[in-house]
């Protein structure tokens, strides 16, 4: 069985499997699927798999990330601009993403607060804070107008960094060794998941009210095979977490 994340970036992907093969939580619950054993492999957040690295593998298959702007996570906020000394209201269901945002903003020399709020919607993150971080599909649901999308965080990082922003890896518990024959079978998967795109935009630009451009950019810039440009990041990120 393999967890997969149930946000839009993951359809193409989920779509060249049976249901039987496969459980798509999110990416904190795909960690604690993986723990328990429910799962022999699962997608979980970049950050999460750096925290418990000495009792993870990575698997160098499918992951989540993009080769610029991310469009799924992006800072927002009711005013059009970015002030210094921002307090910024973030779900808890991201780790990766707040991990990239803190970088820009002190690249970029603003000084923040960070929130955790249970919410993930645009809305209910900016009820009590003027910025907010939103990510997956609430993120692109925001495109629909409700408040100003001030940056969008992979890009930003991507300018400033030159790397690739990795939003999720798959994993696998250290006491289970996945063979190249497994592995070469996934990455067909991720070849396959191309044959799904069109439909993928077609169904969620009207579930999300957004112009269909925009869901063919999320899917275009969208890239599930482990490259070097992957590891690289990783590599980068794992560095600052040492």
């Amino acid at each position: 069985m393999i967890g997969l994340i149930n946000i839009s970036h993951s359809d193409p992907l989920s779509m060249t499997f049976s249901q039987e093969e496969i459980v798509r939580k999110s990416a904190a619950d795909n960690y604690v699927y993986l723990k328990k054993g429910k799962t022999e492999i699962g997608m979980i957040s970049l950050v999460t798999y750096l925290k418990n690295k000495d009792t993870l593998n990575i698997v160098k298959t499918m992951n989540i990330h993009t080769r610029a702007n991310s469009i799924s996570a992006i800072l927002v906020s009711r005013f059009n601009h970015i002030k210094n000394n921002i307090k910024v209201n973030v779900t808890s269901l991201t780790k990766t993403s707040e991990f990239y945002m803190k970088l820009v903003l002190e690249k970029i020399g603003i000084s923040y607060e960070i929130n955790e709020s249970e919410y993930s919607d645009c809305e209910n993150l900016l009820e009590n804070a003027d910025y907010a971080l939103v990510i997956g599909d609430d993120a692109i649901r925001a495109y629909s107008g409700y408040a100003n999308i001030l940056m969008d965080v992979g890009l930003e990082f991507s300018k400033l960094y030159g790397l690739e922003p990795v939003y999720a890896v798959s994993a696998t518990r250290s006491d289970i060794e996945i063979s190249e024959t497994r592995i070469k079978d996934l990455n067909r998967h991720i070849k396959d998941s191309r044959n799904y795109i069109s439909e993928c935009v077609e169904k969620n630009y009207l579930k999300f009210h957004v112009k269909r451009e925009l869901m063919e950019e999320y899917y275009r810039v969208m890239d599930y095979s482990f490259t070097d440009s992957v590891m690289k990041t990783i590599e980068f990120v794992e560095s600052l977490m040492d």
